[in-house]
């Protein structure tokens, strides 16, 4: 495999990575903020409603929710954790392989 395949490669991996991760992010905030708002009003509020606020992802990519100590949302959290964390990586993955095949890295 050539340089130039090796850059592409990683950086349709990260795009997947990314992508995966943004729809489990998706999927999973609405279930832990319908849950957040029956257990937990005060942190639902504190949060935001809308799911791609810097609060709200902090929330999770720090684990956050792990303070509340509550099963039913920790059950949940722990997969949007995952999926904050794989849109990240992918990111910086897909990011890092543009910049060096742009860069003529291995070329």
């Amino acid at each position: 495999m050539t340089a130039s395949a090796w850059h592409q490669f990683i950086f349709i991996g990260g795009l997947g990575l990314l992508v995966s991760g943004l729809t489990t992010y998706f999927m999973v905030c609405a279930l832990v903020g319908v849950t957040l708002r029956d257990r937990h009003p005060g942190e639902r509020a504190r949060l935001g409603g809308f799911p791609l606020t810097p609060r709200q992802l902090l929330w999770f990519l720090a684990a956050r929710w792990r303070a509340l100590r509550d099963p039913a949302v920790s059950g949940l959290a722990v997969l949007g954790t995952l999926g904050t964390w794989a849109m990240v990586v992918g990111a910086i993955a897909a990011s890092i392989a543009k910049w060096l095949s742009l860069a003529g890295a291995g070329a």
